[in-house]
């Protein structure tokens, strides 16, 4: 039976995947690591914004990077051990799983669908007729405001924000789980100062507070 909770939103690099970042894992493939950490100083400071800094990590990659050769890199992903239980007990208690994430929509689809998870919002990369990348990106989930990207797949779903939980692993998700009913921070590395987020070790542990 349906208890205050209709639907539950993780991020997923670091979250439902070990991997930390698809973004990084590109960028550690290419050895790009370090143009990458300077747009991120240069972000994190405000002095460009997301699709500034979505084009410099595009940009930094060789040219003529393929769709193929991008979904080899990001198929070595791992799902965090505890996650497929979890998405089971949240599905018995009818809590909806969803997707929100800063990371690449390529590997968000592939991980929704063997998860099982109907509902996922992710950026993206686009590739022109030949499959080769574009210097744009898509930009639909700036990292430090998850909670809009969220709140607008909440409206699109009919479902209240009060009536969902947000889980995620950095600093980077704060707005984004405190933007609904409930936030977790899986506290593997990151730790915040702020009474409304439930900090936790393991996905499981959402149960002992939902």
């Amino acid at each position: 039976m349906r208890g205050a909770y209709r639907l539950a939103g993780f991020d997923l690099d670091g979250t439902l995947l070990e991997e930390d970042s698809s973004w990084a894992a590109i960028h550690r493939f290419f050895g790009t690591t370090r143009e990458s950490q300077q747009s991120l100083k240069l972000y994190s400071e405000g002095k460009i914004d997301y699709k500034e800094f979505m084009r410099r990590d595009i940009a930094a990659w060789p040219k003529g990077v393929t769709l193929a050769e991008v979904e080899t890199i990001l198929s070595g992903y791992r799902i965090r051990r505890e996650a497929p239980e979890t998405l089971r007990e949240l599905r018995r208690r009818e809590i909806e799983p969803a997707i929100v994430t800063s990371g690449i929509d390529i590997l968000a689809e592939k991980v929704a669908e063997e998860l099982g998870i109907k509902h996922w919002i992710a950026n993206g990369l686009r590739f022109d007729s030949s499959g080769r990348i574009l210097p744009t990106g898509a930009g639909r989930v700036d990292p430090t405001r998850k909670d809009v990207a969220y709140l607008s797949m909440l409206k699109s779903l009919g479902v209240d924000a009060k009536e969902t939980i947000a889980i995620g692993d950095t600093v980077y998700d704060l707005a984004f789980m405190k933007s609904a009913g409930k936030g977790f921070l899986l506290a593997h590395s990151t730790r915040v100062v702020d009474p409304s987020i439930i900090h936790i070790e393991k996905l499981t542990d959402i149960f002992k507070h939902i």
